[in-house]
């Protein structure tokens, strides 16, 4: 990526990418609803929006309210239950549910009550209290109360998903009244701790007294904008608004959640599903795939402009899509042998012949933002890599790039360069094919793809590996046993596609520290171990100044490229939207904002 554009990017991100007019910043926790308690909190220290704002920027507080909004999803889904694991429930099922705070889409990371009419933090985010709305009510009329909340917490941390168990560990929740409520965090400084507790969607206690008596066609209890009308496993979710919601009138709810009615429909294929919107069978489309972009989108109700396509870039840095090396692997484990064989992907070829040249390189963990490493490390990011102690690559301090002074990746030298890794890391080839001297057999690796988005770059690097004598053996399973396996570590290479939040610390933690990566069920799919990397992740879980948060990011851009746990397939920082022309949009997304249909759009 040309320099110009880098240093365009990154200026646009510092004064507020997507910000339409100026806007004063108010001090976090300036408004006192009581005891101290504030209708914001930022952990950068400033907030956008003051005590008593009317609505976000980038929504529409005039939009009117009505119609029926059609949406497709790939998979399925066997459940409506999303409190307790294993099941598979519809994503968008969780709308029914409020949560205690929610996130400003036009700032870095700003928390403002919904649930919540006020929160307090301490200053080593050891505690946090909400009060809680005294009208916040359940759509069977019943009052919503801290003991709800506590609920939802505990069932979420002993029994939900994955995601909840881990990045709930070290919290706690006591309901101290029936409007108050207090997170107890084990861990100091943990400053991420905010976006972790905005995702809970709270669930009503009454209702899920006994879990395990619940059937699964039993329609959720929700205290949201939307309840569920119909719910047809595994192929449709039908929501209706509710007319008499509580929150409607919130600044955080005003110009959201428009429609009447929102059907999900459920599609196993996604070359289907897009024959089914161009048929007018559904109203939306997210396209994550740039070639059937490019291709698929043809027709009269293209050329007529009845359906509308629109490009919009990330506001920071996109999806970065990789496979991940299972360093608990001996063969992998060897750092030698990861960069053997990431030399033998070649990315420009993969993006000009399979995707049309659409994709962007993954030349960091952070894309083109200000958070991304780059030439030599700065004084203090060498002070917080050396304090971690434990043994690096000699070039970590010099370069980010780990492939750097070496041939092209998949050219002739550079698959010449990879044989010699190998030879150098004890491995011999016979017959043609890469061998363990110590057992005789030809290596052969597993790879488990729960995603056909990666299928023909997969196919193109089965032929790459070929060529320095390794079979790739693509496990073939549906989406929920491919997620089995790979939370079972029964695989020695996954693919895994990451989204680095604006403000990192949360993901970087759950996929890549230390302490998960022996924990059973962890999202820790590498199983890397490297104080270094620890450090960095901490790093960023305590930044609370900018100089703060670019230092522990480069630290960590930088250990993270060059131990090398992912082999970096391509990043996708653009959002691709196709839609029938019946629905308006908020002025903001007109200019360039990251579109949101679901929650900012209206049918005219």
């Amino acid at each position: 990526m040309a320099q110009s554009s880098r240093i365009s990017r990154r200026a646009a991100l510092a004064l507020g990418a997507g910000a339409t007019a100026a806007f004063a910043l108010h001090p976090a926790g300036a408004f006192a609803a009581e005891d101290g308690f504030g209708h914001a909190y930022s952990p950068l220290g400033a907030i956008k929006y003051p005590p008593g704002f009317r609505s976000f920027d980038y929504v529409n507080v005039n939009a009117p309210k009505g119609g029926t909004m059609r949406l497709a999803r790939i998979g399925a889904f066997d459940t409506a239950n999303t409190l307790t694991y294993p099941g598979l429930p519809p994503a968008d099922v969780r709308v029914i549910y409020d949560r205690l705070i929610v996130a400003s889409a036009d700032e870095r990371a700003s928390y403002y009550g919904m649930l919540a009419r006020g929160l307090q933090v301490s200053d080593d985010f050891t505690r946090i209290a909400f009060l809680l709305h005294p009208d916040a009510r359940w759509h069977d009329g019943r009052p919503l109360r801290a003991q709800d909340v506590q609920f939802t917490f505990d069932m979420l941390k002993a029994e939900g998903a994955p995601f909840y168990r881990q990045a709930f560990r070290p919290l706690s929740v006591i309901a101290e009244s029936e409007t108050r409520v207090v997170f107890v965090n084990e861990r100091v400084d943990d400053r991420d701790v905010l976006r972790r507790i905005a995702t809970i969607p709270i669930h009503p206690a009454h209702f899920w007294e006994n879990p395990a008596e619940i059937a699964e066609s039993r329609i959720p209890l929700g205290s949201g904008p939307y309840r569920v009308a119909s719910i047809d496993a595994p192929r449709r979710l039908v929501l209706e608004r509710v007319p008499d919601y509580w929150g409607e009138d919130l600044p955080v709810n005003r110009g959201r959640w428009n429609p009447d009615t929102l059907v999900f429909d459920y599609f196993r294929d996604a070359s289907v599903a897009l024959q089914a919107f161009k048929a007018d069978d559904y109203d939306i489309r997210f396209e994550d795939n740039p070639t059937r972009w490019q291709t698929g989108y043809s027709g009269p109700a293209v050329s007529s402009g009845a359906i509308q396509r629109s490009e919009t870039p990330d506001r920071v840095v996109g999806a970065l899509h990789g496979v991940v090396f299972n360093m608990r692997r001996p063969f992998l484990s060897d750092r030698r042998v990861r960069m053997a064989l990431s030399l033998a992907y070649d990315f420009d070829a993969v993006n000009r012949t399979l995707f049309g040249g659409a994709l962007q390189p993954f030349e960091s963990v952070f894309g083109d933002t200000q958070l991304a490493a780059e030439g030599p490390a700065s004084g203090e990011e060498v002070s917080l890599i050396r304090a971690a102690g434990g043994p690096l690559p000699t070039a970590v301090l010099e370069t980010p790039d780990p492939l750097g002074g070496l041939p092209q990746p998949g050219s002739r030298e550079a698959l010449s360069e990879a044989t010699r890794l190998f030879n150098e890391a004890g491995y011999t080839y016979a017959d043609g094919r890469l061998t363990d001297p110590e057992s005789g057999r030809a290596i052969e690796l597993r790879l488990i793809s729960p995603n056909p988005l990666y299928d023909r770059p997969l196919t193109w690097l089965d032929r790459a590996w070929e060529r320095i004598g390794i079979r790739l053996i693509r496990v073939q399973a549906d989406p929920a046993s491919a997620s089995r396996q790979m939370l079972d570590r029964d695989f020695d290479l996954a693919t895994l596609s990451w989204s680095p939040a604006p403000l990192p610390g949360t993901a970087e933690r759950l996929l890549w520290h230390s302490d998960l990566a022996s924990q059973d069920g962890s999202y820790a799919l590498s199983g890397i171990r490297d104080p270094a990397l620890d450090s960095a992740i901490e790093a960023l879980e305590k930044a609370r100044t900018m100089d703060a948060l670019r230092t522990a990011a480069h630290a960590f851009d930088r250990v993270f490229r060059q131990l090398m746990p992912m082999l970096p397939l391509w990043r996708s920082n653009t959002i691709r939207l196709a839609w029938w022309d019946r629905f308006g949009r908020p002025e903001a997304e007109r200019s360039g904002f990251p579109p949101s249909p679901l929650d900012r759009w209206w049918i005219e």
